[in-house]
């Protein structure tokens, strides 16, 4: 018994909590680059795994009053969104948020690369030979014309080049101080390898955008120029919130601009004409009653399901985000921040930390050392 005591004094817990840490995220990344879900029982199964070790780094770190405070608050707000809402998306966010106390921010990247490149290339192989289902169909081009796409065994072509994007992204982000020409021809050759196999022109059109941001990045020496960086999500909001209030199908340049986003924009105005806005979270059955369709839009999707309670809270916390890394100085960070707040414009997957981990970032509001140089040995 003084044995084992003395095992327990010795062991050092709080190292423990953080490689539990990082098995919670590789696991969660493993799962969503195989593109399972929340019905799948291999999902769920890796699923308990992962909020394992998330208790363990919970259990095992020590936080301030103030880290207390601020956990209850996000806890919270994530359990009440999951309850009326019925989705899981915010609560886990938030508790991944909450976790990162003494992790790496660089190594949580570096994890989600390899294993995103690992995952890819097994895909992308294994429906060459067969291993998985090619998903081969056709779709639509800009001239209606029927083309064909593939889905390498991830269910649907958009999801496949979403895939392609997010592990090219992080190889950029990974890489940075490195860029040049030769990246710049190497990333894009295979975007537009995977666009032609895809025809995902969301995808290549915001991976086009990314590349705009790094070379202003690189090339604007005055700094006082990179606070635009900062403006891409209140920028992305107030479009957003514009297009769906003011939406006009009779009009020719917005009937264009929905045309050109496959309808997003007359699916969030005929949400918010027939359901309205609220101050506070709504039942997720109360936008089945009349359903136009998935709304594709982070900031709209935040809005009409969470209220504007919710909306401005995070608005609030991502913008001091924004200032914080502005700030900083990290503008990195900001120009894949700011490549995100455009996707978000057109699909809403970007509030999930495992498919978009820069909203991450979010954790240096609660611990500023989250971006310090180097990686944390565990």
């Amino acid at each position: 018994m003084e044995k084992l005591k003395t095992i327990c004094q010795e062991t050092n817990w709080e190292r423990i909590g953080i490689a539990a840490y990082y098995g919670y995220f590789a696991v969660n990344i493993l799962m969503k680059a195989f593109a399972y879900d929340h019905g799948d029982d291999i999902y769920q199964c890796f699923f308990i795994f992962g909020m394992i070790f998330l208790g363990i780094k919970l259990v095992t770190t020590k936080y301030s009053l103030r880290e207390v405070a601020w956990a209850a608050v996000l806890g919270g707000v994530g359990l009440t969104l999951s309850v009326i809402t019925k989705q899981n998306t915010w609560l886990l966010l938030f508790l991944t948020v909450i976790g990162m106390k003494n992790c790496s921010f660089r190594l949580v990247i570096k994890i989600t690369l390899y294993i995103r490149v690992f995952c890819a290339v097994v895909l992308v192989l294994g429906s060459t030979y067969g291993f998985y289902d090619m998903g081969d169909k056709t779709k639509p081009n800009v001239a209606f014309e029927e083309i064909p796409v593939y889905s390498f065994g991830l269910g649907e072509p958009n999801y496949a080049f979403l895939t392609i994007f997010i592990m090219l992204l992080l190889l950029l982000y990974y890489n940075y101080e490195k860029l040049n020409q030769w990246w710049f021809l190497g990333t894009m050759a295979v975007a537009w390898i995977f666009y032609d196999l895809t025809f995902c022109r969301t995808g290549i059109i915001v991976f086009c955008f990314c590349w705009a941001l790094i070379i202003f990045e690189k090339f604007i020496k005055n700094e006082k120029w990179k606070v635009v960086l900062a403006y891409s999500v209140p920028v992305g909001a107030v479009l957003s919130f514009f297009l769906m209030v003011f939406y006009n199908g009779a009009n020719g340049v917005m009937a264009r601009m929905n045309h050109y986003v496959s309808g997003r924009i007359y699916i969030m105005n005929s949400y918010y004409k027939n359901q309205g806005l609220a101050l506070y979270p709504r039942n997720q059955e109360y936008f089945y009653a009349n359903y136009f369709g998935l709304i594709d839009n982070t900031y709209m999707f935040v809005l009409l399901y969470c209220g504007w309670a919710v909306a401005i809270f995070f608005f609030i916390l991502v913008c001091r985000t924004l200032y914080v890394l502005y700030r900083q100085k990290r503008y990195k960070e900001l120009v894949m921040i700011a490549t995100m707040a455009l996707y978000a414009v057109l699909e809403q997957f970007v509030m999930n930390g495992f498919m978009n981990p820069f909203i991450l970032l979010s954790g240096i509001l609660l611990y500023p050392d989250i971006l310090r140089e180097g990686e944390v040995k565990i």
